[in-house]
């Protein structure tokens, strides 16, 4: 009726999902609270992480640029 949840495997807890035939498929093995289907995407609780480096180096070029441009001027 329905697929076990956090069962405890080798590794940790298995998690899995009932697929179109109504069959338990396992999850992600980095599925840590269950999950919907097989990808990674597919995966319940937190997002996935996203890289919040893009922001920082954004911000140093500017920075960068500025003081360059300044210097020029001056100069």
């Amino acid at each position: 009726e329905s697929c076990p949840e956090g069962i405890l495997g080798e590794r940790g807890p298995i998690y899995k999902y009932p697929d179109a035939s109504r069959e338990c498929r396992p999850c992600h093995e980095n599925c840590t609270r269950g999950c919907l289907g097989p990808l990674l995407r597919d995966c319940l609780g937190e997002p996935l992480p996203v890289s919040r480096k893009t922001p920082t180096v954004i911000a140093v070029m500017v920075v960068g640029g500025l003081f360059l441009s300044c210097s020029c001027v001056l100069l």
